[in-house]
């Protein structure tokens, strides 16, 4: 029996056991990432004490890929993706296990918060990059594209359920969102098991022992000689300095200008995950369209101007409306480039490249998420979020304007790839 085009990474057995695992995970992890938004709330004093916080634990959590995506690529080329991978999510198993005993005996406090963010980000140092490139050694280049779009639809799909589900349990005292917590520590478990079942060769791509720094310089030298590369590799840095807002300061808004409980800030996130997951999808169902360069683009254009709605809307009901059409452009953009640059870069180059990605998407959210806590501690959320689109948005339009390739780019960014470094 035939898979279908748009599922057709699924014929994989492989893949099929990474796509079960996240399944479960996913939800687990978006459980923690609700419960997480809204404890540091109640932690918090005042709205201004609020934003801060949740500016600079975020800023802690994304310095570690600041520091070390670059050698976690490095890393990723010279040592099994498989065993990287595994390993990680051991490791962030037993940090959501530790905060749910914290959790559970009403012990969390906004430092043990930070401390928590930092070890979960360098885990993320060795696990993107591994990750993302790893897709590619379990599918092949042919179903690429779509393992990607797939990927994303789950991880969207997870953005709907996690929070649905947290909006059950996490309330106004923080013993009751210890299950949260514990959820997602024991959803691991499915990660674990479905890598442990893989079947195949695993070994580095890369063989010998160059030195990370020069490892890393070979991969800018090929980003460099691509115009369209280098233009999309500018919006995504953009994002995450000017639209970390966009994310951190939605629980605070939704409290202290939107009037939000605890229940309806769990809807507003899984709203947000509704558009996300239906921009996924239509990007799986797309993922053989010659039209990659114009979904990334008007993406790109239309996120952070919808993002500016919600920032400027003081109606709840009008920010159902704004954060799930925002959500929808977002993952249309993100999913589309992730696939773009991957079809685009050597085998060999793959992991080094993918980390110059995850700088670019989480290194620099550390310079975003201070400056969008500072500005909202000194003006208020809604000026912070607002700031920060405009800026998104301006940087977007110069990007595109000056990247004509970039909008004509259709499976990959640079024409025919070889499957070894050039």
């Amino acid at each position: 029996m035939s898979t279908p085009a748009a599922f057709s990474a699924l014929r994989h057995r492989n893949y099929q056991l990474f796509f079960s695992g996240q399944a479960i995970s996913l939800i687990g992890s978006w459980m923690q990432m609700t419960a997480q938004g809204w404890l540091v709330t109640l932690l918090a004093v005042s709205e201004k004490e609020a934003s801060a916080a949740q500016g600079w634990i975020m800023t802690l959590g994304s310095l570690p890929m600041l520091l070390g995506a670059f050698y976690g690529g490095w890393f990723a080329d010279r040592f099994s993706k498989h065993s990287i991978v595994l390993w990680a999510q051991v490791a962030q198993a037993v940090l959501a296990l530790g905060m749910a005993a914290l959790v559970a005996t009403d012990q969390m406090r906004l430092w043990h918060v930070a401390i928590f963010a930092v070890l979960l980000g360098i885990t993320n140092v060795f696990d993107i990059p591994a990750r993302q490139s790893f897709i590619v050694e379990l599918v092949g280049k042919e179903d690429l594209h779509n393992a990607i779009g797939l990927n994303s639809s789950l991880f969207n799909a997870a953005r709907v359920l996690g929070p649905a589900v947290a909006g059950l349990l996490i309330a106004d005292k923080q013993r009751a969102m210890a299950p949260c917590f514990l959820a997602n520590g024991l959803s691991y478990i499915a990660v674990i098991v479905g890598l442990r079942l893989m079947r195949g060769d695993f070994a580095p791509k890369v063989t010998g022992k160059e030195p990370p720094l020069k490892g890393v310089k070979e991969a800018l030298g090929y980003l460099k000689q691509h115009q369209p590369i280098m233009a999309l590799m500018a919006i995504l840095a953009s994002f995450s300095v000017f639209m970390a807002g966009d994310w951190i300061l939605l629980p605070t808004l939704a409290k202290f200008t939107l009037g939000a409980d605890a229940t309806r800030y769990s809807h507003l996130m899984s709203a947000r995950g509704v558009g996300a997951l239906l921009g996924a999808l239509l990007c799986t169902l797309l993922s053989a369209s010659p039209y990659k360069g114009r979904i990334v683009t008007i993406g790109a254009v239309l996120f952070p101007l919808l993002s500016l709605g919600t920032a400027l809307c003081h109606s709840l009901t009008w920010a159902f409306v704004f954060a799930p059409l925002s959500s929808f452009c977002m993952i249309c953009v993100f999913a589309t480039s992730n696939s773009l640059i991957q079809a685009s870069v050597p085998d060999a180059l793959r992991g080094r490249v993918m980390g110059v990605h995850a700088f670019l998407m989480m290194g620099l959210t550390p310079f975003g998420s201070l400056w969008a806590g500072i500005v909202a501690s000194r003006t208020s959320t809604s000026t912070a979020m607002a700031l920060g689109a405009s800026l998104a948005a301006a940087s977007v339009f110069l990007a595109v304007l000056l990247s004509p390739g970039l909008r004509r780019a259709r499976q990959t960014l640079v024409g025919e790839v070889s499957g070894s470094a050039e």
